[in-house]
């Protein structure tokens, strides 16, 4: 299991226990994070990215921000759809033991992709705090892997695209 610890603005190490606890239900459940997540055929996005030809981006967040694109797009760019899929896929497993993560304000992403008709199931992508992404079998980690941002961001059409672009502006 991962160990988190939160360290960021306005956060003291002494909540560190309710921090943990949070996080464990933020990441549904600890000790399940990295459980493999199949659909009814057994597929997950990156054994059938060489087919996937439709993307369903929907944006949470338990925080008031600001952002420069909608809640909600769709990417119907066969080539665009199987770049964030790879570009996912790519991602290197999140490393085990104790870490340090910016403050999550809650915002994700989820990514509903399609092959063939069939609805894979779905990922979510934490774009505050560890940046872990979820539904790929092992948890995978973005905040090493900046370009990934881009890909996405590139696939919806939102230009420039970084981490920052896709957190927003969070307001108090």
């Amino acid at each position: 299991m991962t160990t988190l610890r939160r360290v960021g603005a306005g956060h003291a190490l002494g909540g560190l226990p309710v921090v943990a606890a949070l996080a464990c239900a933020t990441l549904a459940g600890c000790g399940q994070a990295a459980a493999s997540h199949t659909g009814a055929a057994g597929t997950t996005v990156c054994a059938d990215a060489a087919h996937v030809d439709r993307l369903a981006i929907s944006r949470t967040s338990a925080n008031p921000g600001r952002f420069t694109f909608p809640a909600e797009i769709t990417i119907s760019s066969l080539r665009q759809a199987q770049a964030v899929a790879r570009a996912l896929c790519a991602l290197p497993a999140m490393p085990s033991g104790a870490i340090n993560c910016p403050a999550d304000v809650v915002i994700s992403y989820r990514l509903r992709f399609a092959a063939g008709g069939r609805q894979l199931p779905p990922v979510t992508v934490q774009a505050t705090g560890c940046q872990q992404v979820h539904g790929l079998g092992r948890v995978r980690w973005i905040a090493r892997s900046p370009a990934f941002w881009g890909v996405l961001g590139q696939a919806a059409g939102i230009r420039p695209a970084s981490y920052l672009t896709f957190r927003g502006t969070i307001t108090s």
